[in-house]
């Protein structure tokens, strides 16, 4: 949703994720196991603007923020505030209306699989196992 707000989007995925990544418009992808930081400012000299972590990668995805930037934390409470940079934290709840306009608006998801709500035990060995691509959904 960035691109389509006319932001610079640098996503940090597996490598073979930057096929499924850039026709959405993602300008450069850094790979899951480089110096985060590091390859952002070589991409982007100072640091970028604004950091969005979904992955909770704290203070190694703050390392890429600028001076005075801003840091968006998805899960958990997020890194300590450093050299000026706003920490900002986003809670998940459900947003029926929102979640349309998402929608409406071409968000795409990437989903792993669909699972009975029965089979919530075999959902968290196969996240904690890791390797998914996409996301489990537990359907009542």
């Amino acid at each position: 949703m960035g691109v389509r707000a006319g932001l610079r989007v640098i996503a940090v995925a597996g490598a073979r994720d930057g096929e499924w990544l850039r026709p959405l418009g993602v300008e450069a992808v850094v790979p899951r196991d480089a110096d985060l930081a590091e390859s952002v400012r070589a991409l982007v000299p100072g640091g970028v603007d604004a950091a969005f972590d979904a992955a909770n990668l704290g203070a190694v995805a703050l390392d890429a923020v600028r001076g005075g930037g801003v840091f968006v934390a998805v899960l958990g409470g997020g890194p300590v505030p450093l050299r000026g940079i706003r920490v900002e934290h986003v809670w998940i709840r459900a947003d029926g209306p929102r979640l349309e306009s998402l929608a409406a608006a071409g968000l795409q998801l990437r989903v792993a699989d669909v699972l009975p709500l029965t089979e919530v035990a075999e959902a968290h060995r196969r996240l904690e196992r890791g390797g998914l691509r996409g996301r489990l959904v537990l359907r009542p």
